[in-house]
């Protein structure tokens, strides 16, 4: 049984080994890095934040409609001359005294304030969740340009260590005929230098893959130290629509459409028209009911009691001829003794049922003179509306600036990217036959190595506008709605 449990324990503890090495090293393509960070990124969680702060105030508006209902009650102790709440006449005890007190508010009529303060505070909140969108946008654009920042690295260090292997094989070719005589020490010593320039090349391409690499761990809000290897798909089979079929006016349509930021200026507007509503009518007369219960306790520290004194002459008298008789009648004294703790509570059940009261009437309150209060909130929701208008105005332009700039630019760079597709085959086929003149020794070496620097340069040059031709259409994508496609 010991063995059995051992054995299970040990197959446990392998099979979670290898689940957590699988999930490390999953590679990480474009649609899970920007999962992961539409999750994780701070500007995206602070909106969320934003909208559920937005959430809570248009909850509490709208609970402001109905009766507000409070409970009061205070328990106190006072010397020398105050009140007695139980009979509302002033005594010169020393009381243990108690109120208990109910009442309730509610709004009948305000010119409509408060419905329009709700539907202010429901269009901002609206609009709070709309610049979630606008965040998650924005990370996954940025993302998608640093995640093909660093799959144009790959590319890069790739051409690189192609060429210094090319460099590499000709040296070791070269130094062979330099051995046997063939060709001059200087062949083999400047094919050395390039190889020695090439392999710099391919250590700077390289550490700026792990650059860049750094700097979108930071975008998706992954720490540095983690595990991470990028998915790197085939450039070609990355899908891109044609230029040639659309254009700038069709792509700013549709983005008025589709952009989280129209909507969210939109709304906001929405919001400081019923915002300047709500002002308006807080200058008006309001009307609310009200109702309430209360009661009261008062106890005196001391105890009164009554003595019996006996009969006592009083000042009435008798003639008797001439003699004077005067009258006797029975008479009582008053004796005080301080009360304990427990006595303090004698009739309280009594006393709260006896002064137990109750009260409901109808509220009106008249602004008169608020220190301007009032009229400012009025004129800085109008002058809000004016802003909120004009933010409009200018991200409208913006957008259109923008969507044009991002056209031009994606049709430059499908210019740029054929021209550099012509050029890389021309250098292909000027260093093929600069390669065969070089090994029958028709050709010095510095002239085979400029050949292949500019075949280098041009691979290099149609990576760039390659990546950057696929990203700048990757804009224009977004401007339409479609997100971010690899």
């Amino acid at each position: 049984m010991r063995r059995l449990l051992c054995c299970l324990v040990v197959l446990t503890i392998l099979l979670v080994n290898q689940i957590a090495n699988a999930q490390t090293n999953e590679k990480w393509g474009l649609r899970r890095c920007v999962e992961y960070a539409l999750t994780n990124n701070v500007s995206v969680r602070q909106a969320d934040i934003q909208a559920r702060l937005s959430a809570i105030a248009l909850k509490q508006s709208k609970l402001q409609q109905i009766p507000s209902l409070n409970f009061s009650g205070n328990h106190g102790f006072s010397f020398g001359r105050s009140l007695d709440y139980s009979t509302n006449v002033y005594t010169d005890n020393n009381v243990m005294y108690q109120q208990l007190g109910l009442n309730a508010q509610v709004n009948l009529f305000n010119w409509n304030s408060q419905r329009n303060a709700i539907k202010s505070n429901d269009y901002n909140y609206q609009a709070d969740a709309a610049a979630i969108d606008k965040a998650k946008n924005d990370i996954a654009l940025n993302v998608a340009r640093q995640y093909l920042l660093v799959l144009l690295d790959v590319e890069q260090a790739e051409v690189t260590d192609i060429q210094l292997k090319q460099s590499q094989a000709q040296y070791q070719n070269t130094r062979k005929q330099v051995d046997a005589g063939a060709l001059p020490e200087l062949n083999a010593a400047e094919l050395e230098a390039q190889v020695a320039r090439d392999s710099a090349n391919l250590i700077s391409a390289l550490t700026q893959i792990e650059v860049d690499k750094l700097t979108l761990k930071a975008l998706i809000n992954l720490p540095a130290d983690a595990a991470f290897e990028l998915e790197v798909p085939v450039i070609e089979q990355i899908p891109v629509d044609n230029i040639l079929e659309i254009s700038p006016a069709m792509v700013f349509n549709m983005a008025i459409k589709s952009q989280p930021q129209i909507k969210v200026n939109n709304l906001r507007l929405l919001a400081s028209e019923k915002s300047y509503a709500s002002a308006k009518g807080r200058q008006y007369p309001s009307i609310s009911a009200f109702g309430q219960l209360g009661t009261a306790f008062n106890s005196s520290f001391k105890a009164i009691n009554q003595v019996n004194l006996g009969d006592q002459p009083t000042p009435a008298y008798i003639l008797n001829g001439t003699d004077k008789v005067y009258v006797y009648s029975p008479q009582a004294g008053v004796v005080t003794s301080k009360k304990n703790f427990g006595q303090l509570w004698n009739g309280y059940g009594s006393q709260l049922k006896n002064n137990f009261g109750q009260g409901i009437g109808i509220g009106l309150s008249i602004p008169i003179f608020n220190g301007w209060s009032a009229r400012a909130d009025i004129e800085r929701a109008k002058w809000d509306i004016k802003n909120k208008e004009l933010a409009i105005e200018q991200d409208t332009l913006k957008l259109k600036q923008d969507v044009y700039t991002a056209y031009n630019q994606a049709l430059g760079s499908f210019h740029t990217f054929s021209a550099r597709q012509k050029e890389v085959a021309i250098a292909e086929r000027s260093f093929d036959l600069a390669s065969k003149r070089y090994d029958i020794g028709a050709m010095q070496t510095i002239e085979w190595l400029t050949n292949q620097t500019n075949l280098y340069n041009a691979r290099i040059n149609t990576l760039i506008a390659q990546y950057d031709y696929v990203f700048k259409m990757k804009v224009l994508e977004f401007y339409k709605g479609q997100g971010i496609r690899l």
